[in-house]
């Protein structure tokens, strides 16, 4: 392999954002491989004519980055991605607004990206494409006979074939993800529901155990939990003293506002878990962060404004004049550092989305615990996640009674035991970090599909299950 080329979504970080963990994971891939980075930069431009690139040389590789254009940006980004395949690959097909006009913006900006990135190519180059945003561009580069390895990761879920043919392109989406030498993803779910939708509705064999054959190509398809940096810290001090001066046990959650993250269903966890054990009044309280830099503007309105309505009823109901039992901040003002601190001092940390690929905030939580006193981690089962870190405690994050009595288990479990679960999670978090990730990829797209054997990840076996009792 001469060069790694990536292409994603973006190749520069969201404006004001605090927490965009997965651009920091490209971003250490990059710079390990040296790579040659396409993406949009985060600009908007003022014209309606299409910009050119900009190509900028840094010491962890180098970047190709443009602007969208405002049509673009309505029908490729907040259309397309946003309004079509994002509820469809979340398994809310019920969200989805189809317009025709949005799937010919995404094919026409994939065929540009496809256009600037074929004059940089080198005849041993690996192409690595992320997520569903540049889906075609496989497709755009064959047609004009390239050669090279190009693989493709699937950040989000991948939905099941009845809800994905709710899709009304989704021939020719198939069609275009099957251009692929190989596909990666983020669960054996996933994997599963992929697997059968081609075998479904498509001519396909499998070669070997993690090879399969369609339109006479052959496709590795893989299993690879995208992982975080294990280095990543951003301790510092005078943050960790602020907090650890809050006296009150945390929970703490940090999301993007939208329809799958699973705030509300949280709330009223919060909400049934304080009417069931009132004991913990004024002792503990929710802290729920969400960043408004990731969020979709189209679909974030309504739901912010049910959930400040929700959150205002809780605290009017359980609340005093010194204490709230949900302190929600929504905003731009909680740094990496302040957050990362948070993470330190939280007795309970909850992701629980209704659907999701990476949860990737869950992993940064265990790094940033004490080990001598961790909390215990709250995770949705319907998570790509739950299938590695089985010694977290798992959810169903629908289930309102449910989660409250998991919160009530895990703020009463015992040293011993936390230290149990956070030592076990600890070590899948750092064995199987971002350079694990990208080395198990880019061996799988770069290997003999036809003749491997080689399983990346094996499904975990379920840890010790621990009973939801109180402890005394």
């Amino acid at each position: 392999m001469s060069r790694l080329i990536i292409l994603s979504n973006r190749c520069e970080p969201y404006a004001n954002s605090s927490d965009d963990m997965l651009f920091h994971t490209l971003s250490e891939i990059s710079r390990k491989y040296n790579a040659l980075w396409f993406g949009w930069n985060g600009n908007i431009s003022v014209s309606k004519r299409k910009q050119p690139y900009r190509q900028v040389k840094s010491e962890g590789g180098e970047k190709v980055s443009w602007d969208l254009s405002p049509g673009e940006y309505d029908n490729f980004y907040q259309g397309y991605i946003h309004k079509v395949l994002w509820p469809v690959f979340h398994n809310r097909p019920d969200l989805a607004e189809y317009k025709r006009e949005y799937f010919i913006s995404w094919k026409s900006y994939s065929r540009d990206v496809g256009n600037k990135v074929i004059p940089f190519l080198k005849n041993n180059d690996v192409i690595w494409v992320h997520d569903y945003h540049l889906l075609p561009v496989a497709r755009i580069i064959r047609e004009e006979h390239v050669e090279n390895k190009i693989g493709f990761f699937l950040h989000q879920p991948f939905p099941p074939g009845d809800v994905l043919r709710s899709v009304p392109e989704h021939d020719w989406l198939i069609q275009s993800l099957l251009h692929y030498d190989c596909i990666g993803f983020q669960s054996s779910g996933d994997i599963n529901n992929f697997i059968s939708y081609v075998f479904r509705y498509y001519r396909a064999w499998r070669i070997s155990k993690d090879a399969i054959k369609v339109n006479n190509h052959i496709i590795k398809v893989c299993v690879l939990p995208c992982g975080i940096d294990k280095n990543t810290e951003f301790h510092n001090q005078q943050e960790l003293n602020n907090v650890r001066h809050y006296h009150r046990q945390i929970i703490i959650s940090n999301d993007i506002v939208n329809e799958i993250s699973g705030v509300d269903y949280r709330l009223q966890a919060m909400k049934k878990f304080l009417e069931l054990y009132p004991q913990y009044l004024r002792d503990v309280s929710l802290l729920q962060i969400s960043d408004p830099s990731g969020e979709y503007p189209a679909s974030t309105t309504d739901m912010s404004s049910r959930l400040e309505r929700l959150c205002g009823k809780i605290n009017g109901q359980y609340g005093d004049l010194s204490w709230y039992p949900i302190n929600y901040i929504h905003n731009h003002q909680c740094t990496k550092a302040m957050i990362f601190a948070l993470y330190n001092k939280a007795r309970v940390a909850m992701f629980t989305p209704l659907s999701e690929g990476m949860s990737l905030g869950a992993k940064e939580f265990i790094l940033a615990q004490d080990g001598d006193d961790p909390g215990v981690l709250l995770l949705s089962a319907l998570t790509g996640t739950a299938e590695i870190l089985t010694e977290a405690v798992i959810v169903n994050p629908y289930d309102v009674c449910d989660t409250s009595e998991a919160l009530h288990s895990a703020l009463m479990m015992p040293l011993h035991e936390r230290k149990r679960r956070h030592s076990q999670l600890l070590n899948k978090v750092k064995r199987y970090d971002c350079h694990w990730w990208a080395t198990e990829f880019l061996a799988a797209l770069c290997g003999d599909a036809e003749n491997s054997h080689r399983t990346v990840l094996r499904k975990p076996q379920p840890g010790p299950n621990f009973q939801r009792r109180s402890f005394s």
